[in-house]
Order: structure tokens, then sequence, then C-alpha cells
């Protein structure tokens, strides 16, 4: 009895060890106090503006692989493969150039843009001469694309079984856009339009007080041929398909851009973090089509205002804190086991003037209820915004402060970068901001 006893007694020391090794207490130090905002606060922003004649231009690739692999959206799948294909999935980009200045926006139908398939661009682009800091990627989001783009923990666990060969196709199809759109260049101007569409984005955290980004954003670029291409923003999620649908989709996004043509059409997931769609349909491919005609609708309702002859394209490091991932209230893994079950990533912020409308590209899920208070303070600024989701790093979900604690997969499941981040990344966009509109005067 008494081995039995000094037996569990070391196991349960080991135990203890482990875990004080494993898990450590959440910081809760405000981040005006941290070293990371002192790190940010001292960088100095370098955002060369360029004018020129405007020449813009645009091309799509298919993306859907010749066999099917895991889809990725949910973990419930269990990386299960797609078992048909609803409709195909494409990456698209559309070129602009202003004088010496250039920016590609690319989007693909894909939950995020994965850091592997960028890291592989970028070695492909440097051949081809095209700096990896002009292109504002962003993804559609769409829960029920291919996967298999991660080799971590969390990414096989969202996105299926690793497979090299699906990041060697998407690198390769990005890199095919990206030159045919360039190669598509011709004489054109660029406009803004902004509409509120209150019938299709719900709060979805389901506290009390929660305010939704209720707008669609976009930019319209012109040909002088009258050739049209929209680049669309929205906030609602594209998740109208659930964990239980095993078909390759585009969502809701496929049905809004497929319903513009012949004109050629970008959709980049918005400020989606707290962010729902509304179902409506009998079945879920009848949510999916009810909502990309009713965001429809709305964007059909938008008026355009020309923008200016200056560009500004940049990429911003953001200094982090070290991450951790959120077990309880209080609790959270230490760095490095996050690290290795999650991936070690630097963050940046894609910067894109056009005229007086500023682009952000964010490395996470961004806050529709942080975008609100954005967009009215570059609106004070003399500025539109648009922020977009997934720019090809990812830091999980920036959220409102006030959520932190509220229990919600969003603030603990997928919160891996601390308290009051939200609040950092309020403050580096209206940074950004300011800066922006300085050089708009």
């Amino acid at each position: 009895m008494r081995k039995i006893i000094k037996f569990l007694l070391v196991v349960l020391a080991v135990l203890l060890v482990v875990v004080l090794l494993m898990v450590q207490r959440i910081e809760r130090t405000p981040y005006k106090e941290t070293a990371h905002y002192k790190a940010w606060k001292s960088q100095v922003l370098d955002l060369p503006v360029q004018t020129g004649t405007c020449r813009v231009g645009w091309a799509l690739q298919n993306i859907t692989p010749a066999k099917p692999v895991p889809l990725a959206g949910y973990g419930k799948r269990r990386g299960r493969h797609y078992e048909s294909v609803h409709d195909s999935v494409y990456v698209r980009s559309v070129a602009l150039e202003m004088g010496a200045g250039q920016v590609f926006f690319v989007s693909a139908d894909l939950l995020f843009i994965p850091p592997k398939v960028v890291e592989a661009l970028k070695k492909k682009l440097k051949n081809q001469g095209i700096r990896l800091k002009d292109i504002h990627f962003s993804a559609t989001h769409s829960h029920s694309s291919i996967g298999g783009w991660e080799s971590t923990l969390t990414g096989e666990l969202f996105g299926g079984k690793y497979d090299p060969e699906v990041v060697e196709l998407l690198a390769q199809r990005f890199l095919k856009a990206i030159l045919a759109s360039a190669r598509d260049l011709s004489e054109g101007s660029v406009s803004y339009s902004e509409v509120v569409d209150d019938d299709d984005v719900r709060y979805r955290i389901n506290l009390p007080g929660g305010v939704r980004d209720k707008e669609i954003r976009a930019l319209t670029f012109t040909k002088k041929t009258g050739d049209k291409a929209y680049l669309i923003t929205y906030a609602a999620h594209s998740t109208t398909l659930s964990d239980g649908n095993l078909q390759l989709s585009r969502d809701y996004s496929g049905v809004l851009v497929d319903s513009l043509r012949p004109a050629f059409a970008v959709y980049m997931a918005g400020a989606v973090a707290g962010m729902g769609p509304v179902e409506r349909g009998v079945t879920e491919f009848d949510e999916a089509r009810n909502e990309g005609l009713s965001v429809l609708y709305y964007f059909n309702q938008r008026k355009e205002i020309p923008l200016g002859d200056t560009l500004v394209s940049a990429l911003i490091r953001v200094p982090l804190p070290e991450p951790t991932a959120r077990l309880t209230r209080h609790l959270a893994l230490r760095p490095w086991v996050f690290k290795r079950f999650f991936g070690d990533y630097e963050a940046f912020i894609k910067v894109t003037r056009v005229g007086n409308t500023l682009l952000l590209g964010m490395p996470a899920d961004f806050s529709g209820e942080i975008m609100v208070e954005l967009d009215a303070y570059a609106r004070k600024k003399g500025l539109n915004l648009v922020v977009t989701s997934f720019n090809g790093g990812y830091i999980g979900y920036i959220t409102a402060d006030k959520l932190y604690d509220s229990g919600h997969y969003e603030t603990v499941t997928m919160s891996w970068y601390g308290y009051q981040n939200g609040g950092y990344f309020k403050e580096i966009s209206e940074d950004i901001i300011d800066q922006v509109a300085l050089k708009n005067r």
C-alpha cells in the first residue's frame, strides 16, 4: 500500500511540474505600459506617396484541386475531405498602378491566406520583380473551402492534414493570377462607395450592447473601355454553410460575385470578428444564395465617388507580446507551448491608400465593433476607411477589450495575444490613419 501511495505521489509531483512548465497566469498589464506598445510608438512609419496615370487590370485562377482534399473551417469536421464540388474556388487579383507605384489586391476563396502559401509565393514573386509588400491579401473566409495548408496542431485541427502539394498549388495559382492582372493593365480610374446593409449581418457574440458593422464598402476599377471590376467588403462571416456540409463552396460571397457578371468582382472579408450572416432559407445553400443576393441588392444602391491619382502601398510590422493560448479566465499556455502547437509568426498591417480611401489589411479576424469606431475616427480625418481581414499572417481574433472576459469562443480559444489587444490594435490603426491623413493634405 505504501508503494502505491508513493507511486501516486510521484505521479502527482510530475504532473504538477508539467503543469507549471506549460501553464501560466494571464498577464493583465495595461497595454500602454508594455514593451511592445513602447516599441510601436518608437517606430517611424514609411508611407511613400506615388502619383501618376492610373492603370488597372484584373485576372483570376481556379484553385480547385484535381482531387478532393480536406475541407477547412470547422474542427468538428475532423479533417474530412470534400465529397463533391458545389462551386469551384478561385484566387482573384486586381492590379493598380499609379506612376511608379503599384499594388495588387489579391483575394482567395479560402478560410484565410495561409502563411506557408505566402512564404512560397514570396520566392516566386521575387523572381518576377514584385515586392510582397505591394500585395494586399485577403480571403473570402469561406468555411467550406480547401485545407491542408498548415502543419501545426491548430492548422490541422481547422484545415485537415497538411499537404505540401496544396501549398504549392496555391502559390503557383496566386502567382499566375497576379502576373495575369499585371499584363491586363490599361488606363482607367478608381472610385469608392459605401452603403448600409442592416439586413444581412448579425452580432453573433450574443451579449447586450453589441455593435454591428453594417456597411458594404467597395472600390470600383473602370477601364477607358468601360470594363469594370469591383472590390467588395462586408463584415458578415462566410458561415451560412455549417460543419455538416461536405461540398466545396465559396459560400455566399460566391453568389455575390457571380451575380455581378459580366463585371469582374473580388470579395474580401471585412471586419468579421463578432459578425455573423443572417441565415434565411430551407437549406444551407438557400441561405448562402439569399445572403449573397441580399448583399447584392444593397450594393446596387451605392453611389460612387471618384478617387484621386495618389497611391500609398506599405507593409508595417507590428510589435507583439509573447503569445499565449487561454485555458480559463486567468490561466493560459506558456509562450513556448503556444509556439510549438500554434506556430510563431510576425504580424504586419498592409496599408493601401488610393486617393482619400485607406485600406488596412489585418493579420487576423478583426473586430467589427472596433471597425465602427475606427470608421468614425477616419471620417473626421477626411478619409474613407476599409478594413480587410486575413492579410497573409494570422494572430487569431482581435476583439473589443470589453469582451475579454466574456467566455466566448472568439475571446478564449482564438484570443492569442492577450489582455487589451483590441485597444492596442485600435490605437495602432488610429496612428496609421493620422499619418495617412497628414500625407493626404
